[in-house]
């Protein structure tokens, strides 16, 4: 058995069974995380000190549970509950198979025991008030209850700040796998032309799906490659194109989390990953940060944003990190991938930094680093078309209006690229535009929408533009 397959066994085992054992071995009866505790226990039996079946086979000396933590005590409700409700779970589908068995069995003629007799006389009794159970239905119901039941652990955690504490000891299950065409709309196969499986995780924070968000089948397919690999994922490419969208609702639709932790020149590693302080209850210790907190919590997207703002030493402790099947000591505690956690980094400028001006302070990422990342993406801005169609989706106008305005904002992104105008317009700037014809004129919704975003340098170029591109009348027709 290797060392990550005996983790996973220890892992898998009840808080509290891991915990004592723990203590037993190590006759350290301080509170350990589930983690920590079994990282040790895997040591031990790797190195030969105690065989895995000898591991918990008899009562331990005792541990004072009421040293564990209240972050620790409320994880091990937590689990016990989604314990309890997983077996009531497979409970219902064992009662509901053996009433489809008997069905069957009577349908063939064939000799029905006495225990498919039982169950066909009970099922049907069922059968007269409710229909028959859906076993999907019924796990769907069971992750619910799970969460529900966890949201009030979930606040005293996070107010004892030990969220990764929890998020190392409660296991998180995919409730469904589906075909990318029933999650997102696009029908993606793989090479030998299978349609392509999406797990879905039923995550409680997950962010809302945005039915306006338009994908685009090469990014979604890049995304679903990245579920399946778990390699970190480099999205690059102007503001405006939806690197930062397509990470949160890649989240929305598969029932994850999603964190965005903003880089800029002055972030440190201390400010993502954490520190050593004061807590009131624990003394001096380590408190972790954004990273390390969703890096332990099952069914995370995280998105490094900006990163290329930061100074390459301060992003050097993210290498170990990121990769793969890692197990890196930091702040006195190895730190694992929790399962279903994807991690994206976005930037202006695919991690070679800025030689344009248009993304002050941007650096060239340390190819160490860059490494890291399995693929680099390139977003670009939508094809015209499908740009039509999100700006109606978004500001409820006309579809010859919204053609009419992105015609022209293309125009000032082409001219990005000679120079006469710094930064191409976005479509969140086509929809400020729209949505402030309402109530403003045709000027000063441009000034404000498109033109005030600009630097100064462009404003001449954009309002030539406006001039030979803009219609007010036609504007003002089609609202």
């Amino acid at each position: 058995m290797s060392k990550q397959q005996t983790f996973d066994r220890i892992f898998a085992l009840p808080i509290k069974d891991v915990l004592t054992a723990y203590a037993k071995r190590t006759g350290n009866t301080s509170p350990a995380t589930k983690a920590a505790a079994a990282e040790e226990l895997t040591r031990m039996v790797i190195n030969g000190q105690i065989s895995f079946d000898d591991l918990f086979e008899s009562p331990a000396p005792a541990f004072d549970t009421s040293k564990v933590d209240a972050a620790a005590q409320a994880a091990g409700r937590a689990e016990q509950v989604a314990l309890d409700a997983l077996n009531l779970s497979r409970s219902t589908r064992t009662r509901t198979d053996d009433l489809i068995n008997a069905v069957t069995a009577l349908q063939s003629g064939m000799t029905m025991t006495d225990d498919a007799i039982t169950a066909l006389h009970d099922g049907l009794q069922r059968l007269e008030n409710k229909p028959l159970v859906d076993p999907l239905a019924v796990n769907r119901e069971v992750t619910q209850a799970i969460a529900d039941a966890f949201k009030p652990f979930a606040k005293a955690v996070a107010d004892a700040g030990a969220e990764d504490v929890v998020g190392g000891m409660v296991a998180a299950t995919v409730i469904d796998s589906r075909p990318a065409l029933d999650v997102f709309g696009i029908d993606i196969r793989d090479v030998h032309g299978n349609p392509v499986q999406v797990d879905i995780w039923n995550h409680p924070d997950a962010p809302r799906i945005d039915p306006m968000f338009i994908w685009t089948e090469g990014i979604l397919r890049h995304f679903l490659l990245t579920q399946k690999t778990g390699e970190p994922t480099w999205l690059g490419g102007a503001k405006g194109t939806g690197k930062t969208s397509a990470a949160a609702q890649f989240a929305a639709h598969t029932g994850r989390r999603f964190v965005r932790i903003n880089f800029e020149k002055h972030t440190e590693a201390a400010h993502y990953l954490g520190d050593t302080g004061y807590n009131p209850t624990q003394g001096t210790v380590f408190q972790p940060r954004d990273f390390l907190i969703a890096f332990a919590c099952p069914s995370t997207v995280i998105l490094l944003d900006e990163v290329t703002n930061a100074a390459a030493g301060n992003l050097a402790p993210l290498n170990a990190l990121l990769e793969p099947d890692c197990a890196v000591t930091y702040g006195g505690a190895v730190r694992r991938r929790a399962a279903g956690v994807l991690i994206f980094a976005a930037d202006n400028t695919l991690g070679n930094g800025d030689d344009s001006g248009r993304y002050v302070d941007t650096r060239q990422m340390n190819s160490a680093l860059i490494d890291r990342f399995a693929r680099v993406i390139t977003f670009n801005f939508l094809p015209i078309d499908e740009e039509v169609r999100a700006v109606v989706n978004h500001t409820g106008c006309k579809p010859d209006l919204a053609h009419h305005v992105l015609k022209a904002v293309n125009v000032a992104r082409q001219k990005v690229q000679t120079g006469e105008v710094v930064d191409a317009p976005s479509i969140r700037s086509v929809i400020g535009f729209i949505r402030g014809l309402e109530m403003l004129s045709v000027d000063d919704a441009w000034n404000t929408a498109i033109v005030a975003r600009q630097p100064v340098e462009s404003h001449a170029a954009i309002d030539a533009i406006k001039q030979a591109c803009i219609d007010p009348s036609f504007i003002i027709s089609n609202l």
